[in-house]
Formats: C-alpha cells, sequence, structure tokens
C-alpha cells in the first residue's frame, strides 16, 4: 500500500489535554532495542469522580497503549482516555454502578478509536494500537483489552518446593487468528490469513492481530476495536500485584516468570525501580520490542 508520509505529530494529535498523568502510579517505559518508543502509558490510581447528590468517589485506572506502524494511536488514546472517561463518568444514572463502569470503559475505547479513525482518514495514516485498560474500585479489579498488551494478577502461593512460584491470574486473552472466534469474524468479512509469523497467522500476508484501535483500511475485514472485558474479579490477601503490561515483555518472559520475579523481591520501597529491573530483566533475556510496565503493590491498595 502506498502511504504518504504523515504530517508531525503535534499537528495530528490533538494538544488540548493536559500532560499525561501518572498518579500513585509506578511503571516503566523504554523503547531498548527500537528507535523509536510506540508504547504509552496513562494511569492514576486515584481518580476522583464527582456525582451530584452522590459522594466523591475515587477509582485507580491503568492503562498502557502499545503502537504499531507509528506512535500516532497510542499517543492520541492516551491524550484523550481519562477525560473521555471520566466524561462518561458523570452521566451515571443511579443504577448498578460497577456495570456502568464496565459499559463506560467500552464506550470510551470504541469512542478513541472513532476519533482516531477519523484524523488517520484525513492524514491518510495506516497506525493502530493496542489497549489494555484495568479499573480498580471497591477491591475489584475489571480489565478491557484490545489486542496482545496483558493483565494480570500475581498472588503468593503457600505451598513449598517446586511449586512455590506465586500463583498467576491473567486477565486478558491476545486476540489473533489462533483463536477460532476471532478468526471466524475477520474471515466472514472477506480477510484471508495466508503465511505466519511466530506461528500466528497473517492477516492479508502482513497483519497478526484480529482488534486493534485504528488500522482504518483493515476494519472491512472485520478488524474490531470493541475490547474484550472480564468480569470484576474480588482481590483478596494474597493478591501482591495488578500488572499491566505491552506485550514486548512477553517475547522473553511468560507471565509465570514475571510474577517468580516479582515473588522474590520481599522488600519494595519503591515499586517503580522493581518496574525498572523487570523491564531491564526482559530486555537482557532478548526481548526486541519497546518495554512497558505498571506495577500497582495491591497489599498496599487494602
Amino acid at each position: 500500500m502506498n502511504i504518504k508520509v504523515p504530517k508531525p505529530e503535534e499537528k495530528i494529535v490533538p494538544q488540548k489535554t493536559k500532560p499525561i498523568p501518572t498518579k500513585s502510579c509506578h511503571f516503566a517505559s523504554n523503547k531498548w532495542r527500537r528507535s523509536y518508543q510506540e508504547d504509552r502509558i496513562t494511569c492514576d490510581l486515584d481518580l476522583k469522580i464527582p456525582f451530584s447528590g452522590h459522594k466523591e468517589i475515587n477509582i485507580g485506572v491503568v492503562a498502557v497503549f502499545d503502537g504499531h506502524i507509528g506512535e500516532y494511536a497510542s499517543e492520541m488514546a492516551s491524550k484523550i482516555f481519562l477525560e473521555k472517561f471520566k466524561f462518561h463518568l458523570k452521566n451515571y444514572n443511579g443504577h448498578e454502578f460497577m456495570e456502568f463502569l464496565k459499559t463506560s470503559l467500552v464506550k470510551t475505547i470504541e469512542e478513541i478509536d472513532t476519533e482516531f479513525s477519523k484524523i488517520a482518514i484525513e492524514h491518510e495514516l495506516y497506525s493502530g494500537s493496542t489497549a489494555v485498560v484495568a479499573l480498580i474500585y471497591n477491591n475489584h479489579v475489571l480489565v478491557a483489552n484490545v489486542v496482545d498488551s496483558k493483565a494480570f494478577i500475581c498472588s503468593k502461593n503457600d505451598q513449598r518446593g517446586e511449586l512455590a512460584g506465586d500463583l498467576v491470574n491473567e486477565l486478558t486473552r491476545d486476540h489473533n487468528a489462533l483463536r477460532l472466534d476471532e478468526r471466524a469474524r475477520i474471515e466472514a468479512s472477506g480477510g484471508k490469513f495466508s503465511r505466519t509469523f511466530n506461528d500466528v497467522p497473517l492477516l492479508n500476508g502482513h497483519f497478526p492481530m484480529t482488534r486493534a484501535i485504528g488500522n482504518v483500511p483493515l476494519k472491512k475485514y472485520g478488524i474490531i476495536a470493541t475490547p474484550e472485558v472480564t468480569d470484576w474479579v474480588n482481590l483478596t490477601s494474597k493478591d501482591e500485584f495488578l500488572v499491566v503490561s505491552s506485550d514486548g515483555i512477553f517475547e522473553s518472559l511468560s507471565p509465570q516468570k514475571v510474577c517468580d520475579f516479582l515473588n522474590k523481591v520481599e522488600h519494595y520501597s519503591d515499586p517503580s525501580i522493581l518496574a525498572k529491573d523487570l523491564i531491564l530483566k526482559a530486555f537482557l533475556e532478548g526481548s526486541t520490542d519497546n518495554l512497558s510496565v505498571v506495577l500497582v503493590p495491591l497489599r498496599s491498595r487494602r
């Protein structure tokens, strides 16, 4: 496909929003072996939502956007996500609040895709982004996911010996043609999978994903931005960390290895340093992609 060179990013991505907040968050991000950084993080673990006639409610929000074919989609998503999410929450009508949070999250991600797609069409941009967003409210966690960034909970394991590693509760599933439900949607829209890359079938010979924010030319083949959303997970006293990360880490480390690494650290006075150590470990183990992770210590939140 002949893609025109886009205008400078600052002319494409809206600049009206405030700097990306990372309030009370412990994270690390590095381009490492790449010459560019397409990962973006948005995080506020003390997002205050005022309601008329109700007391102010605090919600923890962690979001990682992993751009591809340029950083335009991930950049825009990270800058406008919290603003849009808060706007939807202000429309709370008194119904079941945790279900309202879930539907508001889905609407926010879909609206970001719609807004970016308009810009992408205007500027002939091919780029797109993943999205993984975790909400923490009332001692529960909910995750919405688009593509292959991941979120999971590391929990202490009381067993000893070979089974003494941390327990892992994975909250996301990758969106690619290895999943029959994802493949069926793409093929029903006329998309075809041919060769593979890292054992993943490629749409039209080059695209490994079945969902995405952006990637407008592939929307006609069944690519969607609707996130897959978990049920609310009740946190327990054994839960140690919520990990939200771009997929680069998992080129060399499995979620189990990540949890085992975190489990070895008995005292973490600064989890931000622990996050940096984690992406450094993934780099040294051979990851070639951008590396980004947010660590939420769950004991401290309880």
